[in-house]
């Protein structure tokens, strides 16, 4: 299954998935899948891919272990990140009211599916 498919069937999956993009840790889109309109998906994981090196390096400080996962909630949207290899992660946007729990368990699959085709 290619990376379009594999993020166009999370964003499906979740009533309220907006876009979803597989990001390099060095800002590099790799794919992307937005439902409809002209979200710019690539910007936000661009943007947040650098808060996720910031809570990689807090968590290694801390020795807490490495980070699977972050949620974001703002005033428009939830935005969900999720890496699929050390390098490699997905960002998901999300509307309010959205079913997290399962975003995030569809998230999570999508993960592991993206991180055997990237190893």
């Amino acid at each position: 299954m290619s990376f379009l498919e594999v993020l166009k069937e999370l964003v499906e999956g979740v009533e309220g998935g907006i876009a979803a993009t597989l990001m390099g840790m060095d800002g590099i889109a790799v794919e992307q899948y937005i439902k409809s309109g002209g979200y710019d998906v690539e910007t936000v994981g661009v943007e947040y891919g650098k808060v996720i090196e910031e809570i990689k390096n807090a968590s290694s400080l801390l020795n807490l272990g490495t980070v699977e996962e972050v949620m974001v909630a703002t005033a428009s949207s939830d935005l969900l990140l999720r890496m699929s290899t050390p390098e490699y992660y997905i960002a998901f946007v999300l509307g309010h009211n959205s079913n997290i729990g399962k975003a995030r368990y569809l998230a999570r699959k999508a993960a592991e599916r993206t991180a055997s085709e990237l190893l």
